[in-house]
């Protein structure tokens, strides 16, 4: 039987003890739900809810998705997670700039993904979020990523392309696809058969790598605290990554 992927389950019980249920909204309907699902386990269990709207709309869907299913309530001032509920709520939520020239950018596009992250944390939603895509995440388990300008997407996907095609020893299906005169990643590996065999087998070798070279972002612009929507490159996606881990070891 098909699930509807806007049904939000509690935890599965289990005879000896209950499995830590992480909801976790995503963005896109193949990468981020495909990545996040392959850290399920018999500790963790992973509800990933699929192709959400960008912008601000992927966190007004939780919240509002959230409230109807009984994890969030009206406080009298804000939704808030009741201190009931023991899933660990998350967006993965990205800028998703919208113009290659920065300087285009409208003002209030950077303040509705300021205030939309401000949003989710105030009603106990953790944020995830990516300035500009969650591809960066990616390319952070293959190389550093230099904070010294902001950057486009277009950017991490190129970088993105240009690793993918120097990876050693390609299997059949990897060389096929990297081998092809117009291959890009966000062309290639946006299809769920290609992202599941060519990029997911690479990354778990190489996540604590990601893991530090993240956080090397993040800290970065913790020196000055700058508003979200100027702290980029930056990802946040290694704190979604090692919430999940902590509560498969615990």
């Amino acid at each position: 039987m098909e699930v509807d992927p806007w049904d939000i389950r509690i935890s599965d019980q289990r005879v000896e003890d209950q499995l830590i249920t992480f909801i976790i909204f995503c963005e896109d309907e193949v990468s981020e739900p495909l990545y996040f699902r392959s850290f399920g386990s018999d500790r963790v269990k992973i509800n990933e809810i699929p192709n959400q709207r960008s912008k601000k709309l992927n966190l007004e869907n939780a919240i509002q998705k959230c409230t109807e299913d009984g994890l969030m309530h009206f406080d009298g001032k804000r939704h808030k997670v009741l201190d009931s509920i023991d899933e660990k709520i998350w967006c993965v939520y990205d800028r998703d700039l919208e113009h290659t020239d920065l300087t285009q950018i409208k003002k209030v596009n950077d303040l509705q993904f300021d205030n939309a992250i401000s949003l989710a944390e105030d009603a106990g939603i953790r944020v995830a979020w990516s300035n500009d895509c969650f591809e960066l995440w990616i390319l952070l388990h293959f190389e550093e990523v230099v904070n010294d300008q902001a950057f486009h997407r277009d950017f991490v996907y190129e970088r993105l392309t240009e690793v993918f095609k120097a990876i050693p020893n390609q299997h059949e299906d990897l060389a096929r696809i990297t081998g092809h005169p117009d291959f890009y990643y966000k062309n290639n590996f946006k299809k769920r058969y290609d992202f599941l065999t060519s990029v997911l087998p690479l990354l778990k070798e190489r996540r604590d790598v990601a893991i530090e070279r993240s956080k090397v972002l993040q800290a970065h612009f913790a020196q000055t605290n700058p508003a979200y929507h100027l702290r980029n490159p930056c990802t946040m996606v290694h704190e979604l990554v090692l919430s999940i881990l902590d509560a498969e070891r615990n």
